[in-house]
């Protein structure tokens, strides 16, 4: 199909400057598809003839704004031309960012991603979490490590991007990670979302994720159990950080609030109700507003370190991961050997503490802050304590309807 192309000049009323003068803007319009740029110029709007494009009269401004609008076009035709010679597919965009002298055609994956995690490392703690920005600096180092090895260079431009390159990356992720089952799927998100943007900004003709299936697999989520939940609650670390963790473990272990969420709660999301004590906050993941009723172990684990400075948390923690580190050595002193993280409190709010004791899949979820009940399904496991006594009384009901 011929490509239409065509080049117009018009101006900016609604943005004159102080003598009155507009800028000049040109429109490039590929098949139907436009892009605007400022040509770095500026007449007198009663000077501006619409139907030619361009400045009336033989003034001496006039003259000088016309040929430099007949350069501009000229620079634009050839960026056109460059582009057409290269590939078949040729976008405004691509035409205008080439006019400013920058080809993104030649830009290639590992400098855009660096630029990416860059930009993400800037708005981490204030739209971005701190463990999304490792998960992005993690698949960088295995995305460059791959181009280095395939490829034998630096970098890779966009344009020899193709589905071998995916699948090949995809391999590569999973026998770099054999020991965690989804991070594989997990990181090619990442890259996908990372071509996405690319993509979004014309540097990809084609999504090369069309039709590319990633799954996860099911991977059963541990929790502690009442006997464990008790011996945790007889322990007495010495250690005030220690202390502190295993509180706020335990804390999450009867509310569901995970760790980011317990580190950010304030007095402020202590709330009475009816005569009942709740917790009332937005959940930092999903945005999702949460309320759970604080019953008497979580108000009295509460109760310790509630202040009356109503805007300064009331769980200073450490980082996550120095407070798995506090877990690792706090555990084996209550009988746990296996390996348990912070968000397992979670998982056991959702299994032992809710499912387990009869309250409905519908409310764990609301509880949890998820959107999704899907979500919730696979945190709340059925313990072997809640299949015998549902059908101890499934079979109540049944001997008590059918008799022979």
């Amino acid at each position: 199909m011929r490509n239409t192309f065509r080049v117009l000049f018009y101006i900016k009323r609604t943005a004159p400057r102080r003598n009155g003068d507009v800028p000049v803007m040109a429109r490039i319009t590929i098949n139907g598809e436009r892009a605007q740029l400022a040509v770095r110029a500026y007449v007198d709007p009663a000077l501006w003839d619409v139907r030619t494009g361009l400045a009336a009269g033989r003034s001496a401004a006039a003259s000088e704004l016309n040929e430099k609008l007949l350069l501009v076009r000229r620079r634009i035709e050839r960026c056109y031309e460059t582009l057409l010679a290269r590939q078949a597919a040729v976008t405004p965009a691509l035409v205008r960012e080439m006019y400013f002298g920058n080809d993104r055609q030649q830009e290639t994956l590992l400098a855009f991603f660096r630029q990416h995690n860059e930009e993400f490392g800037r708005m981490v703690g204030v739209s971005r979490s701190k463990s999304s920005y490792y998960k992005y600096r993690s698949v960088y180092r295995l995305l460059a490590a791959y181009v280095r090895e395939r490829c034998r260079r630096a970098d890779i431009p966009f344009r020899e991007l193709d589905k071998r390159f995916l699948a090949g990356f995809h391999q590569y992720i999973a026998r770099e990670s054999p020991h965690k089952k989804n991070t594989a799927w997990v990181y090619m998100i990442a890259f996908k979302h990372i071509l996405m943007l690319a993509r979004s900004r014309d540097l990809l003709s084609a999504d090369l994720f069309a039709g590319y299936r990633l799954r996860s697999e099911f991977v059963a989520r541990d929790y502690l159990t009442e006997t464990e939940i008790r011996r945790l609650m007889l322990l007495a670390p010495t250690d005030r950080t220690q202390r502190l963790v295993l509180d706020a473990f335990l804390f999450s272990c009867f509310t569901g609030l995970s760790y980011i969420d317990i580190r950010q709660l304030k007095p402020a999301n202590i709330r009475y109700t009816q005569g009942q004590l709740w917790i009332g906050t937005t959940r930092r993941k999903t945005g999702s507003e949460v309320y759970v009723r604080l019953f008497a172990v979580p108000n009295a684990i509460l109760s310790r370190y509630l202040t009356d400075a109503a805007d300064e948390p009331i769980f200073a923690l450490p980082s996550n991961g120095w407070c798995n580190a506090c877990l690792r050595r706090l555990l084996p002193e209550a009988g746990i050997v296996r390996p348990i993280t912070f968000h397992v409190a979670r998982h056991t709010f959702a299994t032992t503490i809710t499912l387990s004791q009869g309250v409905a899949i519908e409310t764990i979820s609301k509880l949890l802050g998820h959107r999704n009940i899907r979500t919730t399904q696979i945190y709340a496991a059925v313990t072997h304590a809640k299949l015998e006594g549902d059908m101890e009384r499934l079979s109540r009901q049944l001997d008590a309807c059918y008799r022979l």
